[in-house]
C-alpha cells in the first residue's frame, strides 16, 4: 500500500497554516489509532475466552487470523485523518490562554 501525496496548499485552505493542519490532523491521527486499538483487544479479548475452552493442539485460531487480517485492510490512521481534515469534519479550537 503506497502513500498518498496530498498538496500542503490544500491543508492552507482549511487551517489558513499548515502546521496547525498538521498538528490537529495528528492528535486525530492519534484519537483514531487507540480507538482501534481499544477496538482490537476487545474483540481479541472474546476470541481469548473461546480459544481457552479449545484444545492445545491448535496454536493458530482462524478467528484470529481473521480479525487481524479485518483490521490491516483499514486505512491508516493518518491517511484517514488527513481525509477528514481536508472535508472538514474535524472541529478544532484554541486552548485559551493562562
Amino acid at each position: 500500500m503506497g502513500l498518498k501525496p496530498i498538496d500542503i496548499h490544500q491543508l492552507d485552505v482549511v487551517t489558513g497554516n499548515a502546521y496547525e493542519a498538521i498538528v490537529v490532523s495528528s492528535q486525530r491521527a492519534r484519537q483514531i489509532s487507540d480507538e482501534r486499538k481499544v477496538e482490537f483487544n476487545q474483540r481479541l479479548e472474546g476470541i481469548k475466552q473461546v480459544q481457552e475452552s479449545l484444545e492445545e493442539d491448535e496454536k493458530v485460531n482462524p478467528e484470529q487470523v481473521e480479525l487481524s487480517k479485518e483490521f490491516e485492510k483499514f486505512s491508516k490512521p493518518t491517511e484517514q485523518s488527513l481525509q477528514e481534515l481536508l472535508d472538514q469534519k474535524i472541529a478544532y479550537r484554541y486552548k485559551a490562554p493562562q
